[in-house]
């Protein structure tokens, strides 16, 4: 089993917002989280013990600048299958580049163009812990 991180700008709140809900900040968080889930489980399948959580001011290193972020940490059942030309996150930064996002939540970053951005202009990184 192999352990990663999400640090994103996006809003990706698990709100649990059902079909009957009216908040549409509620419903734009669960969506932003449903497309994350999604776009990861085009290769793997994905468990995990805590929701994302939300803070707010100066990333955590290696990264710069201060903004409401959200971290999340998951689990897959295999352990390369990220795997790509000596990145362990390389496929999957290559399947969550420009999935697209709800961008107006309760993000302070703005989130232009409304996507996941894991290349070159970055709200989204990921890394293997385990």
């Amino acid at each position: 089993m192999a352990r990663y991180e999400i640090i994103t700008l996006v809003d990706i709140t698990r709100s649990n917002a059902t079909r009957s809900e009216t908040n549409k900040v509620k419903i734009g968080q669960q969506a932003n989280f449903n497309s994350l889930v999604q776009a990861i489980g085009l290769r793997a399948n994905v468990s995990w013990h805590t929701d994302p959580k939300m803070t707010n001011g100066t990333l955590p290193s290696p990264f710069k600048g201060k903004a409401a972020y959200w971290i999340w940490q998951f689990e897959t059942e295999r352990t390369d299958e990220f795997l790509k030309d000596d990145d362990p996150v390389g496929f999957l930064l290559d399947d969550l580049h420009g999935v697209p996002v709800v961008p107006i939540l309760n993000n302070t970053a703005d989130i232009d163009p409304a996507c996941f951005l894991t290349k070159n202009k970055l709200n989204t990184w990921v890394m293997k812990l385990v």
